[in-house]
């Protein structure tokens, strides 16, 4: 659950394509439904990590010609809290960069290149070997516009580096859809 902000919204600036953002993650899942295996499963593995985590982050934005523009965000996500069972999610750092192009009035293209940082999870105060994560990807992506308030978007991250933490599982190509809603 998130909410973004632009604060100079109205200005005639370049502060006007700042956009700010906070979110909440919030606690998913009961403990004992967590696959544990014997031992805590690092938080890919769970339904829920059990933990409120905060999420903040800023995007600038700006056009070239033509149709064109371009985009930048970083975002930090950290949690608030550990989990009932002493369970508590790493810290993440994720940054984006990329173009877009108007394809018609209302379908947008747009490519980024998308870095992501994962820190290991950690189990009563201890860190969760195979956990923790750097993931280098391309994401191409569509964004449709239904009407002024509500938007569409199908994309697709490709990794083309991937860094994890001894034997850790790595995530292939992610599909994403999304619905946005603007007041």
């Amino acid at each position: 659950m998130s909410a973004i902000y632009l604060p100079w919204a109205d200005a005639n600036s370049s502060w006007s394509r700042l956009s700010l953002n906070a979110g909440l993650v919030l606690p998913t899942g009961e403990p004992r439904d967590n696959p544990t295996l014997g031992g805590v499963a690092p938080s890919v593995f769970q339904l829920g990590t059990g933990t409120t985590q905060l999420a903040l982050g800023a995007n600038y934005f700006g056009t070239f010609n033509d149709g064109w523009s371009y985009f930048s965000g970083a975002n930090i996500t950290f949690p608030l809290d550990e989990s009932s069972k002493g369970f508590c999610p790493a810290k993440t750092y994720t940054f984006r960069v990329g173009i877009s192009r108007s394809i018609t009035e209302t379908l947008n293209a747009r490519l980024s290149l998308d870095l992501f940082h994962g820190e290991k999870d950690e189990f009563r105060g201890n860190e969760i070997a195979n956990t923790g994560s750097t993931v280098l990807g391309l994401t191409p992506a569509l964004i449709y516009t239904i009407n002024d308030d509500f938007s569409a978007s199908a994309s697709f991250l490709v990794p083309v580096h991937r860094r994890v933490n001894e034997t850790a599982l790595t995530v292939g190509p992610l599909w994403s859809l999304g619905l946005s809603c603007s007041f």
